[in-house]
């Protein structure tokens, strides 16, 4: 029954002999990623364990380098990436562990450097910005319908399903239970996961529906709303309350407001007012959950508890890795203490598995990503792309923010450096989106008996 692994992979083999790398991409990729769990495996020697993202991956991978590489624009980001890439199992290799250096390289290769080609090949250039979009909501609101059912079932239907392909496969996963109703983690492994997942479509939902914009863009073949986003949103919202993944919903709170500076007119100036705003609530806001963490663990399993581990992670983590030395102690190879087997913090797990050099990269990673869009959304003069920009600005503050209470695992790794990549590929609108707007603001507010020729 694992044979079945390989049907999405052949399926996108087929459709990229057919037809174009987006429509693979848009086609076969991105359901893959959103409906299919990725606990699940084929095991054939001498191969890597392959699940059926990495079927539909490894092929579009080759379909990119063979036709889309030469409009590959080079970035710094692309250095970072690199150095990423490498450090990222460099420390298994050091330690002799051959093998598992190859299969983490073979991991970031596919899951990492292939999406993040995808976001900065296949979307702008394309023209598929609003397209991507759509499927990415679409695909997630039908994820959602189905996975609501762990909320008051307790258990989750994707691993309910794909067990019976796969037996004698556990995912390692249970539905974990807060305030007497299962946290919904979906197809996405675990709530917070999936909380990632979820905040990034309900941001792109709410792009994708916006109406009111104060100058129609006649540039971009996207001012038209997706008539069915209000609805999608709102399922995304109930199904990222339903995780209850506290670091998701902060996120949120994070990813909104910075989305909002791109509606503005004046968005330096809301973009100022944005950042004294959330410097007088995130301060106070920092200092309450610093006390409400401090103190010793004794209610297990409570939210407290759970706050009081990740503040003693650092405690605890930092001196091991800063032991590590530049390459870290390799994934599996640092020591555990104190009990604290799970690492519930990214950038903490990438300085104990890769060491100084790649947390440095993958900090620079994502500086340059939050940079690149801040740059390109001031510039635009197009309301509607500045609106997206910071969308997707708004959607990697709080994927920054989430991943210092949960690891990057499952489909939110991909989803990530798919952004990554997508961010470097976006290019300002400026002068011709500038004189339409100009123009449209002009007739908008012309007296009423005044005739305006155009």
């Amino acid at each position: 029954m694992p044979l079945i692994t390989f049907i999405p992979g052949i399926i996108c083999v087929i459709v990229l002999l057919r037809s174009r790398t987006q429509d693979a991409f848009l086609n076969v990729v991105l359901p893959v990623l959103l409906l299919i769990p990725v606990d699940y495996y084929i095991t054939i020697r001498p191969i890597p364990p392959l699940n059926m993202i990495d079927a539909v991956l490894i092929p579009l991978g080759i379909a990119m380098f063979i036709r889309d590489l030469p409009r590959w624009r080079f970035s710094r980001t692309d250095i970072w990436l690199l150095i990423y890439i490498f450090s990222f199992a460099y420390a298994d290799y050091k330690a002799g562990q051959t093998t598992a250096a190859v299969l983490r390289w073979f991991i970031v290769l596919v899951t990492g450097l292939v999406p993040y080609m995808a976001g900065k090949l296949l979307i702008e250039q394309n023209g598929i910005r609003a397209e991507t979009a759509k499927r990415f909501i679409t695909l997630l609101f039908v994820a959602s319908a189905f996975g609501l059912y762990e909320y008051v079932g307790k258990s989750n239907p994707y691993q309910y399903f794909w067990s019976h392909f796969y037996p004698g496969q556990w995912s390692g996963w249970h539905t974990q239970i807060r305030w007497g109703f299962g946290r919904v983690a979906g197809p996405y492994a675990q709530s917070e996961l999936a909380g990632m997942i979820v905040l990034t479509g309900l941001v792109f939902a709410l792009w994708l529906g916006y109406r009111r914009y104060r100058y129609r863009d006649t540039v971009t073949a996207t001012s038209k709303p997706f008539k069915y986003a209000k609805i999608i949103a709102f399922l995304l919202f109930v199904t990222l309350g339903t995780t209850q993944a506290r670091g998701p919903w902060i996120g949120t709170i994070i990813a909104l407001p910075v989305a909002w500076i791109g509606l503005a007119r004046f968005p330096k100036r809301r973009a100022l007012l944005v950042f004294i705003v959330g410097l007088a609530i995130g301060i106070p806001a920092y200092l309450a959950a610093k006390d409400y963490a401090s103190g010793k663990r004794t209610d297990y399993g409570s939210e407290r508890e759970t706050a009081q581990y990740r503040a003693q992670l650092i405690d605890y983590y930092i001196p091991i890795a800063q032991l590590g030395g530049p390459w870290g102690w390799g994934a599996l190879g640092f020591p555990r203490v104190n009990g604290q087997l799970s690492i519930d913090n990214e950038y903490l797990f990438v300085y104990l598995a890769q060491g100084y050099v790649g947390l440095t990269s993958f900090i620079l990673l994502l500086a340059e990503t939050a940079f690149a869009l801040l740059r390109e959304g001031l510039r635009t003069r197009s309301i509607r792309d500045r609106h997206f920009i910071f969308s997707l600005l708004g959607v990697v503050l709080a994927l920054s923010f989430v991943i210092s209470t949960v690891f990057l695992g499952a489909q939110s790794f991909e989803l990530f450096f798919l952004i990554v990549g997508w961010s470097q590929s976006i290019r300002a609108i400026r002068r011709t989106s500038a004189a339409v707007e100009t123009r449209v603001e002009e007739v908008a507010t012309a007296p009423a008996l005044m005739r305006v020729y155009t």
